[in-house]
């Protein structure tokens, strides 16, 4: 997790807000009180304004209250989405809509499983986009709508819902900037 004075220094190097994007199917994870509780209602209230910005823009708020990871997840606690987890289980196909809402800067993106505990991709990613929004205004059909398979090998612990989760990423190279959007799921073995 990255200190307080890490992100912050971090956000001045960066700039302005020139992209927006967010998963919105299925339903990623959303703010909640679990997730004020641990990353204050400064960061809570920036993320809740615009859902689809990037995570450097709650960077920017960020006080004593912030106690958390903006980069699993934005932040968004799995005790907040329990409504949300999908059963799901290895060879499964799940459609993915990423609502590209301004795609001013080309970078890289993937969607992967990913560890919730440690925030680390578990196996390979599940599909790479090298040159992710290059060819703005027009976004290829599969940045935008595309499907990925469950994995047959995932660990056991993904089993039970909240250990791991379905992590949209996409970075920004351009402006600097991070996107992410996570699905809750349990798996069956």
């Amino acid at each position: 997790m990255l200190t307080k004075s890490a992100v912050v220094v971090s956000w001045t190097l960066l700039g302005t807000a020139w992209s927006h994007a967010v998963m919105t199917t299925p339903e990623p994870r959303g703010i909640g009180s679990a997730q004020e509780a641990v990353c204050g209602a400064a960061v809570t209230d920036r993320l809740d304004d615009d859902k689809a910005g990037p995570i450097e823009n709650s960077v920017a708020v960020i006080d004593d209250d912030y106690h958390c990871n903006l980069f699993l997840c934005r932040g968004y606690q799995f005790e907040d989405n329990t409504q949300n987890i999908l059963s799901l289980a290895g060879g499964d196909v799940l459609d993915i809509h990423i609502d590209i809402i301004a795609g001013h800067k080309p970078g890289y993106a993937n969607i992967s499983v990913v560890d919730a505990m440690t925030n680390q991709i578990i196996g390979e990613p599940l599909k790479v986009w090298d040159d992710f929004l290059s060819s703005d205004p027009s976004v290829p059909d599969d940045e935008r709508d595309f499907n990925i398979t469950i994995p047959q090998d995932l660990p056991t612990d993904c089993a039970e819902a909240g250990n791991c989760v379905i992590q949209w990423y996409w970075y920004a190279t351009g402006n600097k900037q991070t996107y992410i959007s996570c699905l809750d799921f349990e798996v069956t073995l």
